[in-house]
């Protein structure tokens, strides 16, 4: 058995599970998310738990050779990372260093984050629908949602219009990363 998978997953008070086939709906404070298992999954409602089984779904393999207990640890921490995200969520921040450089929300339609990173022009960056992100100073940007990995890749996108440069330490950096600052050239 995965050892990521040998204690059962148990659920908050205030999230819903519902398991039909290969199908895990999961409710929450902040919002519903569908899940495809490729595992079955038991849900024991007296113990208000889940159990993850290292047994396959075969008719959705098409008889391809996987292993078990991988699939079974991973099945293990998307469910508890969806339960995780919908009862509290997950948050990034990440901070501007540089003369000059801001980050703003556009105040008519609050739908678009703006960018002043020293280039000829501002970058605009559409903000998704299922993520909020607030401008806490010009230079400190949040971002939330209830999807880990769409929150990172967000973040991500966003450092990635300045990404930290070794000598001076400018860029844009995730709210507790340390730049390890490189010595000039010497004459």
């Amino acid at each position: 058995m995965s050892n990521l998978a040998k204690q059962s997953i148990k659920i908050p008070a205030n999230i819903i599970v519902k398991i039909n086939n290969n199908i895990c709906l999961i409710e929450g404070p902040l919002g519903k998310k569908p899940l495809t298992l490729l595992t079955k999954v038991f849900l024991n409602e007296s113990l208000n738990e889940i159990i993850v089984s290292d047994e396959l779904f075969s008719n959705l393999l098409n008889n391809k050779k996987l292993n078990a207990k991988a699939l079974q640890g991973n099945t293990c921490a998307i469910i508890k990372q969806t339960i995780l995200g919908l009862s509290t969520g997950f948050r990034k921040q990440l901070n501007i260093i540089g003369v000059g450089y801001r980050a703003s929300i556009e105040a008519t339609s609050q739908d678009t984050l703006n960018l002043k990173l020293g280039y000829s022009h501002p970058i605009s960056i559409k903000i998704p629908k299922n993520l909020k992100i607030n401008c806490l100073k010009p230079t400190k940007i949040s971002i939330f949602g209830n999807d880990k990995q769409e929150v990172n890749q967000m973040a991500s996108a966003i450092r990635s219009y300045k990404l930290p440069e070794p000598y001076k330490g400018k860029g844009i950096l995730y709210q507790n990363e340390k730049i390890i600052k490189k010595e000039g050239k010497r004459s």
